[in-house]
C-alpha cells in the first residue's frame, strides 16, 4: 500500500489505481466550542484499516484571530 498516511482525502483517493475497490472514509473531527461539527480546513487521511479510511480535518493556515484591544 501506498504511503497515504496525511495526504488530502482526494488526493489520496485519486491515486487509487482503476481497478481498486474505492474505501470507505470515516470523517472525524474535534467539536467546535459551540458544539456544531467542524467544517473548515483540510479532510487528510490519518488512519487505514482493511477497507477503511479514517479523515480528519486540518487548518492548514495560521486561523484568524481577533485583535482585542
Amino acid at each position: 500500500m501506498r504511503n497515504i498516511l496525511g495526504r488530502p482525502l482526494g488526493e489520496a483517493l485519486s491515486s487509487l489505481s482503476p481497478d481498486e475497490a474505492p474505501p470507505r472514509v470515516v470523517e472525524t473531527a474535534a467539536p467546535r466550542r459551540d458544539g456544531q461539527t467542524r467544517q473548515e480546513g483540510t479532510l487528510r487521511v490519518v488512519a487505514c484499516r482493511e477497507g477503511v479510511w479514517i479523515a480528519a480535518r486540518f487548518l492548514d493556515a495560521n486561523p484568524e484571530r481577533k485583535n482585542e484591544a
